[in-house]
């Protein structure tokens, strides 16, 4: 063990002659223990809606979705035969959305119709995410929907209601007839049969239909306006796309799980560089009590200071026993806020006390990332070792 790491080990962990000492690294390391918990429960926190919305995403979204630059809608017939001769493709679905506007009693919402084919719930996870009713819509009898579940609630849904149909009207495409209004409006009905949670940005607009349906009302023949693909296990969606983009050309884009969300990860990601930087500046605010034990440390040891300077220890390896007194301090708070913060997060992943009122989640979600524990004890060490080199310094 190096000789400043020593001392500053019997200075940090015996007890000084002045008690003020005591209390106030005792309040620095307190000090640094609550801010390294708050800060491993914070992110435990937006790990965990992070983990749950994503999980969420994964079952509405394709591993690769495929989309026409120009214009809303093309016709699959050409690039379909050659997607399925690509390794690694498990399922492909195909879609055609647009707006339309929906009328249940009294109520009415613009919406987005998602016309999809009979696999589709192979390609996603739709069906998981139902939480309400049955996903059906291929219905031989009469055209069904699924609905998004903040949607729902706007129009008033009754599912238990067998003749409780949703007016579609969607604008005729082409010439507009002056003489007669209503030949300019496509009217359709469909009975809902099930509401889907995902996320309110989806759940307030969408409306699961069957691709016949939506084709139908769009007067979109024989057109899509994406194809939807899942990967088989073991397969790298790079590779996959890459081969992807070679056979549609510079006509279409192809966007793997992440490129289709993009914005809502980088929200996610920008949300915890600010959770950072606040707890740091309280981290920051707290440490001065670690620059005042620090202070003290070396007005209590200038007898020693004296004596170790006559043997000939340099003032730069005196520096280092104080910083090293401050990083010790520093490091052993951290280090029970971390353990102290993985209990609680572990007793809420476990049994989930902190309970969550008119969800679908029954508990606050969390989740460990051991990139946070690095990320926590380097903000510790980095503050830790400025409040300590601040007051070490004046020894040279």
């Amino acid at each position: 063990m190096k000789f400043p790491l020593k001392v500053a080990l019997r200075y940090v962990f015996t007890k000084k002659k002045t008690n003020a000492i005591n209390i106030i690294s005792g309040i620095s390391l307190t000090a640094f223990s609550i801010c390294a918990a708050a800060m491993l429960i914070i992110f435990s926190a937006l790990n965990g809606f992070e983990k749950t919305i994503t999980l969420m995403f994964t079952a509405f979204d394709p591993d690769i979705k495929i989309e026409t630059i120009e214009g809303k809608t093309f016709n699959p017939e050409k690039i379909i035969g050659k997607l399925k001769k690509i390794e690694g493709i498990s399922s492909i679905a195909l879609t055609l959305e647009d707006n339309a506007v929906m009328k249940y009693g009294q109520s009415q919402e613009i919406t987005v119709i998602k016309g999809v084919s009979e696999n589709y719930s192979n390609v996603t996870g739709i069906d998981s995410l139902v939480f309400e009713g049955k996903y059906d819509i291929n219905n031989d009898n009469y055209s069904s929907g699924v609905f998004g579940y903040e949607l729902s609630e706007k129009l008033g849904l009754n599912l238990n209601n067998p003749l409780g149909f949703v007016t579609v009207y969607v604008p005729v495409k082409g010439d507009i007839s002056n003489i007669n209004p209503e030949q300019n409006i496509i009217t359709e009905k469909i009975l809902p049969t099930a509401k889907f949670y995902v996320h309110e940005d989806i759940d307030s607009r969408y409306v699961l239909v069957s691709l016949d349906f939506a084709q139908k009302i769009f007067s979109s023949a024989n057109k899509i306006s994406a194809i939807e693909i899942k990967l088989k296990k073991n397969y790298k969606s790079k590779v996959v796309k890459n081969n992807i983009r070679k056979i549609a050309g510079t006509k279409f884009s192809v966007k793997n799980k992440y490129e289709q969300k993009e914005s809502f990860y980088k929200i996610f990601k920008s949300e915890k560089l600010v959770t950072i930087a606040i707890l740091s500046f309280i981290l920051l605010i707290a440490s001065f009590n670690l620059m005042g034990s620090v202070t003290m440390l070396i007005l209590e040891k200038q007898k020693d200071i004296r004596i170790l300077r006559s043997i000939g220890i340099y003032n730069s390896s005196l520096s280092k026993i104080f910083i090293n007194s401050g990083l010790i301090i520093a490091f052993t708070g951290c280090a029970i806020g971390l353990i102290l913060g993985s209990i609680l997060v572990f007793i809420q992943e476990k049994f989930g006390l902190l309970r969550l009122e008119n969800s679908l989640i029954d508990a606050y979600p969390v989740s460990f990332k051991i990139q946070d524990f690095f990320i926590i004890i380097f903000i510790s060490m980095i503050i830790g070792f400025v409040t300590s080199w601040i007051p070490s310094r004046k020894l040279n």
